[in-house]
């Protein structure tokens, strides 16, 4: 039954995917629309879940000072984590991230500069009970180096503050979000393969965040894609002091590029 409702999911996701694709890329994040299970702990209708992301890239200000490629652009993700499999179909979270970020073209490379919140959209504690509000707004600098044979390096750092509820605190950068993000890509000269590992150091009580992922496309549009996460990447729900939220591998279509 489980089986049954992922396939049907999937397929909705595909039909509701291709026909945006062309709309929302540009240079932001990519779609995609993936489910999973744990790597640890049990497996059931509680614990299986989907999890997509979509957004929007939009341009502001192309070809500033007349330079070709040095655009200021609008960005808008959203993450979801959704619990299909269980009574209701609950969302378990929702991650919501809108920005600004100047791109700056190099010779081969790339420089990204932006501004960016991110938070999931729940009250504080002292509003309506919920204990699970997060919130962060940062600045970040990304430099993504495009090397022959395919090998595609970046590194991120960003910096600003958060909340976690209703305390103001460094501590959803120094423990869950991270200050860096370094990233070591592949991506095969006809576009079809692509692969990406993502390492975001923490500061206690665990060490890293991961997410690895990988992308075939078969033709020209969708990727099958599948995408193993470790650690708090995820959702801001799972931003809690001293829990970590288990390993999901989950598998699904994927529009646009990792990298």
């Amino acid at each position: 039954m489980m089986m049954k409702k992922f396939v049907l999911a999937l397929f909705a996701g595909l039909m509701i995917a291709v026909p945006l694709s062309g709309q929302v890329f540009g240079n932001g994040r990519p779609l995609y629309f993936i489910g999973g299970v744990p790597l640890e702990g049990p497996v059931d209708k509680t614990t299986a879940n989907l999890k997509f992301q979509f957004g929007a890239d939009i341009p502001v200000w192309s070809s500033i000072g007349g330079r070709n490629g040095l655009d200021l652009r609008f960005g808008y993700t959203q993450v979801s984590v959704w619990d299909f499999f269980d009574e209701s179909s609950p969302f378990r979270d929702n991650t919501y991230i809108p920005g600004f970020h100047l791109s700056v073209p190099l010779e081969r490379d790339r420089l990204l500069i932006g501004l960016e919140h991110r938070s999931n959209g729940r009250p504080m504690r002292g509003t309506a009970g919920d204990s699970h509000s997060r919130s962060v707004n940062y600045v970040y600098g990304t430099y993504g180096a495009f090397l022959p044979g395919g090998l595609v390096l970046k590194a991120t750092l960003r910096g600003g503050f958060g909340w976690y509820d209703e305390e103001f605190t460094q501590e959803v950068f120094w423990h869950f979000l991270g200050y860096a993000d370094f990233i070591a890509g592949y991506r095969s000269p006809d576009g079809r393969l692509e692969a990406a590992f993502t390492a975001t150091p923490t500061f206690g009580p665990f060490d890293v965040n991961i997410d690895a992922s990988a992308a075939w496309r078969p033709g020209k549009t969708v990727a099958l894609f599948i995408q193993l996460n470790s650690g708090y990447g995820e959702a801001l729900y799972d931003w809690v002091r001293g829990s970590r939220p288990p390993a999901y591998l989950r598998f699904g279509i994927l529009l646009g590029s990792l990298l």
